[in-house]
């Protein structure tokens, strides 16, 4: 096969991860998803069952005031009020307070009806008997939280698709959600193919060279959320290769071949996928850079990926689609993405027609409070060094044929 069968745009590729449906929701205890390292997905949204908190709390250690009572006081003209006694925490108060009248609360504690707002503790100071002088006056709803300050009833606080972040978990806690629907997570399996490629353990001979692939690409799966699993080195044999895929299957809805996606003679990869019974090749060749020879099939739900075997080619095109496959299946709710911009330090030069990811360290501004800088790391694409060496990744559009020294560039960072 000596040409690219379809060669797709990069536009194209990520229209075709959209006709992937989310995985289906599974119920997760919140115990266990506060222990999960990478954040689940909300499978459903979420309404408050009451207001929250319920009641009305003071945010200070202080006094329960009705705000009209100490309008104007001063240190040197304090307002004199009747102090009823102490609001128990963790307790509804057995009194209310009329005009006039005051009451010790704690932080977090429950304000007696009557009071609209707190007059911090050290605003006061004893007088005779039971009352008080306080020295500060206060607005209403000043130093407490109103009973539906953080959440009304019915109100949706968290929509499908959310992230369950720490700040997220925080919440279900407080609306007493123990067990909640979030969605599978996706699997991927990664195979490498090559009669070069040997396992990490390995000491290589002349012409053979140590996986890179496998481990990275199941880093960068991982953590996107996804659960992967490594199928081996398979040698340049179109029969085992098949068999790896179909066993792949099996296990994951993903399933990425690194090496053998070139229109090479010794590239068994379009074969493979092409004996899978109702595989559909979307695209042999995708109009990015590095990662041209990138094959892109599906087969029912499932998406298959043969990525180039050259380390930057195959990391790039997995950071380009292989992460918003994941969050595809696991029903992320699309997002503005926040993506930090810098000043490119030098020229870099593409080809029309072509979508150039390139690899960038990223620099501190040269003068204070100056933009970031990013400079590019030149480098083949069987370079895993070059990766390391960069922090982030910049794109020029195929429009466009190269980017200018000085130019402003949004960064994708790798992580």
């Amino acid at each position: 096969m000596s040409h690219f069968l379809t060669l797709r745009s990069v536009d194209e590729v990520f229209d075709h991860i959209k006709t992937f449906a989310p995985l289906p929701s599974e119920p997760i205890s919140l115990d266990a998803l506060a222990l999960d390292p990478v954040p689940r997905v909300l499978a459903e949204d979420c309404a408050a069952k009451t207001d929250l908190p319920g009641f009305v709390r003071s945010t200070m250690d202080g006094f329960a005031v009705y705000a009209r009572d100490v309008f104007g006081a001063s240190e040197g003209q304090p307002a004199l009020l009747d102090c009823r006694g102490e609001c128990e925490m963790g307790a509804e108060p057995a009194f209310s307070l009329r005009p006039g009248q005051t009451a010790r609360v704690w932080t977090g504690g429950m304000i007696p009806e009557g009071a609209d707002a707190v007059v911090m503790l050290e605003y006061s100071r004893p007088a005779s008997g039971a009352m008080l002088e306080l020295t500060r006056p206060v607005a209403p709803g000043e130093n407490l939280i109103r009973k539906d300050e953080d959440a009304r009833k019915g109100q949706v606080l968290l929509p499908a698709g959310a992230r369950l972040r720490p700040q997220e978990l925080g919440l279900l806690a407080a609306l007493g959600e123990t067990t909640v629907p979030v969605r599978q997570r996706p699997r991927v399996a990664i195979i490498s193919s090559g009669d070069e490629i040997l396992p990490p353990s390995a000491t290589p001979r002349p012409g053979q060279v140590r996986d890179i692939n496998t481990h990275t690409l199941m880093s960068l799966a991982a953590s996107c959320g996804a659960e992967c699993r490594s199928f081996g080195i398979v040698p340049d044999n179109e029969d085992a290769l098949y068999t790896t895929v179909a066993e792949a299957m099996d296990y994951a809805r993903i399933v990425i071949l690194s090496g053998g996606s070139s229109a090479g003679q010794r590239d068994f990869t379009l074969h493979a996928l092409s004996r899978l019974e109702g595989c559909e090749i979307f695209a042999h060749g995708v109009a990015i850079s590095p990662g041209k020879p990138i094959i892109v099939a599906k087969k029912g739900e499932h998406s298959l990926w043969g990525m180039p075997g050259h380390a930057a080619s195959a990391l790039v095109c997995a950071i380009v689609f292989i992460k918003p496959l994941i969050e595809r299946l696991s029903g992320t709710r699309p997002a503005a993405p926040l993506r930090p911009a810098a000043v490119l330090t030098r020229p870099v030069s593409s080809a029309q027609g072509r979508r150039d990811y390139i690899r960038v360290a990223v620099l501190p501004p040269e003068t204070e409070g100056g933009p970031l800088r990013a400079h590019p790391v030149m480098g083949k694409s069987g370079l895993i060094t070059t990766l390391v060496e960069a922090d982030a990744l910049i794109v020029c559009h195929e429009s466009r044929e190269g980017l200018y020294a000085g130019q402003t560039v949004e960064l994708l960072p790798f992580s």
